[in-house]
């Protein structure tokens, strides 16, 4: 994993790092909105990043790091042999939510 710091900031080279930094702000968010989060303990292949619970209903959600202003429905898989892209599929998810860092704001489209 390669982290450095420019001028006090973080500069991110992997995308798991950026993955990891929307699910933490995407939990939070919905920590506040009151919602009990449920991570997977051994699955990083899931085509979901956490599970909400709230008023007795789950929700699948998918935690999105939009460094450009944009999401796109794809997950991106990179190990030493090769890079995989891979489309999400209808029933992947049941929300998106995404992390805005140029605003430092995430969306979370449930409430």
């Amino acid at each position: 994993m390669q982290l450095s710091l420019v001028e006090g900031s973080l500069v991110l080279h992997h995308t798991k790092n950026k993955g990891d930094i929307a699910a933490i702000k995407a939990i939070a968010d919905l920590t506040f909105k009151g919602y009990l989060i449920l991570t997977p303990v051994i699955c990083e292949h899931l085509s979901f990043d956490f599970v909400v619970y709230k008023d007795d209903k789950f929700y699948k959600i998918q935690a999105k790091y939009a460094g450009d202003n944009r999401v796109v429905n794809q997950t991106i898989c990179v190990d030493k042999n090769s890079i995989n892209e891979k489309k999400y599929k209808v029933n992947d998810f049941e929300f998106d939510a995404v992390y805005l860092p140029d605003v430092e704001v995430s969306i979370s489209s449930i409430y």
